[in-house]
């Protein structure tokens, strides 16, 4: 039996772990379920603007605007530039250090998007760095309590106001309902759940469901950004990302046909936002110029050997590792699903539709809009963290706990067998794989749809199972269906091209920025379009 407590964190990577540690500054009492640390170990580096000559907050809005393609929301927008001034202090204040020239100052990589070097950490091991600092000093916090051995899948709601979570015990292999008075949802984004994608198996839908299934909207689901350099080969590697800022040091990337494709779209050649070199990328992968494992090449000979091992040590591993030569030869890259730009609506406080929850960091939309800086997404975890525990702390006397057994309500069709749930897994990548790749038309996504569509109402009017660890698989692939059924029908109701979101059907921009809001009625996943 677990006793209640103030704050549930659902998520433990860099989000929730930041935001743990102010809350029990606080004296608040905070539970944190961790299945994972999700992205965080691979964050690079943070967006602090004003590192370099000439670069100021104005400069870093107008860069995140000009590459959200004007999608984003201004408030959220102005939280993550201005806060980003806070970063360096907070974290030299916990202990960490900054890699620094010789005389003193802050070491900064240009990431694509960006008009000045933004990005500083340490090494490329930054993530891994500030978490270990924040474990250690939470370890020794009374009041903070991690559990790795339950997975959220619902929320408690009562009476308007969420008042929990109800969890799966992999050990005991049961479900418990966890009360507190406030839960702060940062389980990640969604990129996950696509077949071919750079997120770690502890990055699924579970935030947005959960949120969708209480009744908060979900908005721009559509926007997903595919990290344009991730690797297609070896199998070993599969997935794991090429770090975007080495197009600044002489990286380049060519097709089968050995021509540097890039240049076809400007002088910049690779160095444009993440959408633009996705996008061309798979009309070359389309137009039959991949390489033998269905990417193209990426080729960093250009970029000086001694500054390859000194700045991107990691990188140069990996694949040696495997047998590559990162210095001298060319390796395989395609289009991954990277960061999901839409989730969670919320306003500028990390507050969501619902009293008692709170969401911050990748499990919330509406602030990148349709395409994000490279850096900006470590600096989100940091600042808006601290956004959503401040609130809590302020909200937190205000917010009681109702207690009530929840148990999710079943249907009439038969139940479910674990060899049919993998079926139907396997049909929801593969719906979801055709029709919402990063170019889209309105046949594929319809087809997508349809097909979701069916799936999710199989797998939501199943009989309950005598065995939980089925009722516990369905509930998780519920989810994951809820999650790719609203990216799908966000994406066939824009019927327009915007950034990472681009149809070969509508391939002019908008006119007008708007956004696409999914909330639940009753059974009925609705959608409606909103001006910004």
């Amino acid at each position: 039996m677990y006793n209640n407590t103030d704050v549930l964190i659902i998520g433990g990577g860099m989000t929730g772990t930041v935001a743990a540690y102010e809350l029990v500054k606080a004296g608040l009492k905070v539970r944190m379920l961790r299945n994972g640390l999700g992205a965080s170990p691979g964050i690079s580096g943070f967006n602090i603007c004003g590192v370099q000559q000439g670069d100021n907050v104005d400069v870093f809005i107008k860069d995140t605007v000009v590459s959200g393609r004007n999608q984003g929301d201004k408030k959220l927008v102005d939280e993550l530039c201005y806060g980003s001034l806070t970063i360096q202090k907070y974290l030299e204040d916990l202990g960490f250090e900054f890699d620094k020239d010789e005389k003193g100052n802050l070491k900064a990589r240009k990431s694509l998007g960006s008009s000045y070097g933004r990005v500083v950490g340490q090494g490329n091991h930054t993530g891994a760095k500030v978490l270990s600092i924040l474990h250690e000093l939470l370890a020794k916090d009374e009041n903070f309590e991690v559990l790795e051995n339950l997975r959220a899948l619902r929320l408690l709601k009562k009476n308007d106001k969420v008042n929990g979570a109800y969890c799966y015990d992999f050990e005991e292999k049961k479900f418990v309902n966890l009360y507190s008075k406030a839960v702060l949802l940062c389980s990640g984004g969604f990129a996950g759940i696509f077949p071919f994608t750079s997120n770690s198996k502890d990055i699924s839908g579970d935030g947005a469901a959960m949120a969708y299934e209480a009744g908060c909207p979900l908005i721009d689901m559509e926007f997903v950004q595919f990290e344009p350099s991730s690797a297609v080969w070896p199998l070993q590697i599969r997935g794991k990302g090429m770090i975007t800022t080495l197009f600044y040091e002489g990286a380049i990337m060519t097709n089968n046909k050995g021509e540097r494709f890039m240049l076809k779209y400007g002088e910049d050649g690779e160095r444009v936002n993440k959408d633009v070199l996705s996008l061309a990328i798979e009309k070359e992968l389309l137009a039959g110029n991949g390489s033998e494992h269905g990417g193209i090449f990426f080729d960093a000979s250009g970029v000086d050997e001694n500054r390859l091992h000194e700045a991107y040590e990691p990188f140069v591993k990996r694949y040696a590792d495997v047998g590559i030569n990162l210095c001298k030869e060319k390796v395989e890259l395609a289009n991954a699903a990277h960061t999901s730009l839409g989730g969670v609506k919320i306003d500028e406080k990390c507050h969501s539709d619902i009293k008692g929850l709170y969401v911050a960091g990748e499990a919330a939309g509406h602030l990148h809009g349709a395409n994000r800086i490279g850096g900006s997404a470590g600096s989100e975890t940091l600042i808006f963290s601290r956004i959503a525990a401040k609130t809590i702390i302020d909200d937190i006397n205000s917010l009681d706990i109702e207690e009530f057994n929840y148990e999710p309500i079943g249907g009439l069709n038969e139940e479910i067998s674990l060899s049919r749930l993998k079926e139907i897994e396997d049909l929801r990548k593969d719906a979801l794989g055709s029709g919402a790749r990063v170019l889209r038309n309105q046949e594929l996504l319809e087809k997508a749809y349809k097909t979701l569509d069916e799936l999710l109402d199989e797998v939501k009017h199943c009989v309950k199972s005598v065995d939980d660890e089925i009722n516990y698989k369905r509930l998780a692939l519920e989810n994951n269906l809820i999650v790719s059924k609203a990216l799908v029908l966000a994406a066939k109701e824009r019927k327009d091209s915007c950034g990472c979101h681009q149809r070969s059907d509508y391939p002019d921009a908008p006119s007008k920025n708007y956004h696409t809001e999914i909330i639940k009625q009753l059974e009925t996943m609705k959608i409606s379009l909103n001006n910004n």
